[in-house]
């Protein structure tokens, strides 16, 4: 098991909003349980290696949610590199940094 700390400070426009992002961070495959912990989120997933559809929906839900998505650096493998490291993508930069760039 594997955990991801979402270290972002959380804003929500509504309570709708709020249930919202919850529902849509369970539902990611691979994440088993959210729990706070003061101003963090520890996200509890299966597995340090994330299926590419749960890891786009990270990647979506750090981008509307204002998440630091450096974080999902620590997912890269030789398996997803083709596409989740392009340095054509839109979240390139933001994840993997300028020093990374081809």
């Amino acid at each position: 098991m594997a955990t991801l700390i979402w270290r972002a400070p959380m804003r929500y426009l509504s309570q709708g909003d709020e249930a919202a992002f919850f529902a849509w961070l369970k539902s990611v495959p691979g994440v088993i349980a959210v729990v706070g912990s003061g101003r963090e989120l520890h996200i509890q997933l299966r597995s340090k290696r994330l299926s590419q559809r749960g890891l786009r929906e990270l990647i979506a839900l750090h981008t509307r949610y204002d998440g630091n998505l450096n974080e999902l650096a620590q997912f890269a493998t030789e398996a997803n590199s083709g596409w989740f490291k392009a340095p054509n993508s839109v979240w390139h930069h933001a994840i993997f940094g300028v020093e990374n760039a081809v």
